[in-house]
């Protein structure tokens, strides 16, 4: 017959409890472990931690640089928007003096020419021109000095188309109407009229 002890087998498992302990002594290093790779973790996110904060401060840094220098350049850019701004009216008042004095050329010359051409005893009344059209009243003493002035200015060679219009008797001498067309300015009078 065969014995079998269970009670030895039973004894086994509490043997065991030793080993328990052991596993439990490598548990602490485990821990101590684990601490150590935590503590190097927290050390490593604050060095991470720092670079970022040395990043932000040198990016806000340059961030204010650059705003400064942005308004320094805003206040240039207003002087030069103040420049280009009397720059153009400056150069819009030239135009326009330019062009005055252009159009101012032809009644100068048109009067010029009128006052070479006046008879002694002829006086004007009244004078208008709208391209190169002109109408002339004026008074005189004599039928004469009215057809001297019509002749002046026909013979003038600045003149043409010279139209004498009405000429009645005032009570001062004459007074009469004439219309006429005047050469542009830097036209010479026409050889026909000078010979």
């Amino acid at each position: 017959m065969i014995k079998i002890n269970l009670l030895s087998e039973r004894k086994q498992p509490k043997a065991s409890t030793g080993t328990t302990l052991k596993v439990e002594g490598a548990g602490a290093g485990r821990h101590l472990l684990l601490v150590a790779l935590l503590v190097v973790g927290v050390v490593v996110a604050g060095g991470w931690w720092w670079s970022l904060a040395s990043d932000e401060a040198e990016w806000q840094r340059k961030h204010e640089e650059a705003d400064k220098e942005l308004a320094r350049l805003e206040e240039i850019r207003k002087k030069g928007e103040e420049y280009k701004r009397q720059k153009e009216l400056l150069s819009r008042k030239i135009n326009l003096i330019t062009e005055l004095k252009k159009m101012q050329a032809v009644p100068v010359h048109i009067l010029d020419e009128v006052s070479k051409n006046l008879p002694d005893f002829v006086w004007l009344d009244s004078m208008s021109a709208a391209k190169n059209q002109i109408r002339i009243n004026g008074k005189a003493t004599t039928y004469n000095a009215v057809s001297t002035f019509y002749n002046n200015l026909t013979g003038s060679g600045y003149f043409t188309d010279v139209e004498l219009g009405r000429t009645l008797e005032a009570q001062e001498g004459v007074s009469f109407s004439l219309t006429c067309r005047f050469a542009t300015v830097g036209e010479p009078p026409s050889e026909e009229t000078q010979g």
